[in-house]
């Protein structure tokens, strides 16, 4: 009886080590949106002809994020006859399970995305993919379409500079949408994921001025104090819902920026009950606030925690590690704050290249993609160490993805899996 249960425990520790060790990351930026993986044993060297396991040319092209859950990646691309697809890859070796196309069409986009800049989200079971027509769809882990809206026919056509780019939340069985732009009917709603069914929809349309009502960036799920907030950025504003209810928690507004060009790319992040948001860094010109979560109501201006004036990024959202808050401009200075203070820890350009990629985090290390598809890794730590550069250059606007050991870059070349371990 003892060697049973000696051997019961050692299978609980192996099965937990394993939980972690193959973590999903079923959405955009992995769960809950903050970048974050749990994972330790991830690849930290590679090249084009080295440490990879494979690599999948796609169809057409897009934005949109790799999402892995379970032995399945899911990803969205167009294509040159405006088809807009979801493809299902085995994990293992990149072999395509299915390519389904669930819409067709373009609307006006900048011309470094299309309209497969969302990134899917799944449970596993199901998978929700959003697109920039706005084409809304579930689809069966067969590829098989159990629900399909086109919320752009439903609620007006969007009106933005630059298209669509806010990916689909899910949370507690429910899709979290955001729609912010210049049109009339600007929103946060929630839907049955089962269903398709509208559960609440909340009017988000706030007085910015021209540009600063456009968003692209997506909200996050806060868990803190034993309740969780849908934080959502964008219209000079940063605020917070109840998932359940719809409820606004709290807004914190005077986000506006000394130029005319206002719109939020970069989306919220939070840890520790801090929730940091980017007022538009266009040409290095925004700033980087911090306020606490939990809040009620409006949050007065004097209740931020701390702003930044010198370090803010315009399009890749930040990530925030053991306290600290790491970030890169689209011109390749990347830089540490802490996330308590806003002190600046360190700074450092590490790329030439432009930058449009959101950095990731693992294993005690933040991992930085140019727009080159090449990756410098850096310890997550208040003092800069560079652990290796590793180079790829291929054009890429597409975040990394971490899960099972492995890191998933997708470029122009294709999705790409780096790292030994299936």
């Amino acid at each position: 009886m003892k060697t049973f249960f000696s051997w019961l425990g050692l299978m609980s520790i192996s099965v937990s080590c394993g939980l972690v060790e193959g973590a999903d990351w079923p959405g955009w930026r992995g769960k809950d949106g903050l970048g974050i993986s749990p994972e330790q044993d991830v690849p930290l060297e590679w090249a084009k002809d080295r440490n990879v396991a494979w690599l999948r040319p796609l169809p057409g092209r897009g934005a949109s994020s790799p999402v892995i859950v379970g032995d399945r990646i899911y990803v969205t691309t167009q294509t040159e006859d405006q088809g807009l697809h979801v493809l299902a890859l085995a994990r293992e070796d990149g072999s395509v399970a299915w390519d389904v196309e669930v819409g067709r069409g373009r609307l006006p986009s900048h011309d470094l995305h299309n309209m497969a800049t969302p990134t899917p989200v799944s449970d596993g079971r199901n998978l929700w993919v959003m697109f920039g027509t706005g084409d809304l769809a579930c689809l069966g882990s067969d590829g098989s379409v159990r629900w399909r809206r086109n919320l752009s026919k439903e609620f007006g056509p969007l009106k933005t500079n630059h298209g669509f780019g806010p990916s689909p939340v899910l949370e507690g069985g429910r899709l979290f949408v955001v729609r912010m732009h210049q049109g009339p009917d600007s929103y946060v709603m929630a839907i049955d994921a089962e269903t398709g069914k509208d559960v609440w929809k909340k009017d988000r349309s706030y007085p910015a001025k021209d540009e600063g009502k456009d968003s692209y960036s997506t909200p996050i799920l806060h868990r803190w104090g034993g309740r969780t907030e849908l934080v959502v950025a964008g219209a000079e504003a940063l605020d917070a819902y109840d998932p359940a209810t719809g409820e606004r928690l709290w807004r914190l507004g005077g986000l506006g920026v000394p130029h005319p060009y206002g719109r939020t790319i970069a989306g919220p992040v939070a840890s520790d009950g801090v929730v940091v948001a980017v007022a538009s860094g266009f040409q290095n010109r925004g700033y980087t606030v911090a306020v606490k979560a939990g809040a009620k109501g409006d949050v007065p201006s004097d209740g931020r925690l701390w702003t930044s004036t010198r370090f803010s990024t315009d399009c890749p959202t930040p990530v925030v590690v053991d306290g600290m808050v790491f970030s890169i401009r689209d011109d390749g200075m990347a830089s540490c704050l802490d996330l308590k203070t806003g002190e600046a820890r360190w700074q450092e350009r590490l790329f030439t290249d432009n930058v449009k990629v959101s950095p990731v985090a693992a294993a005690g290390r933040v991992y930085f993609t140019s727009g080159q598809g090449n990756t410098v890794v850096v310890k997550a730590s208040p003092k800069l160490e560079v652990l290796a550069r590793n180079q790829l250059n291929e054009y890429t606007v597409s975040t990394p993805a971490i899960a099972h050991g492995r890191f998933h870059v997708r470029t122009e070349a294709g999705l790409r899996a780096i790292g030994s371990r299936p």
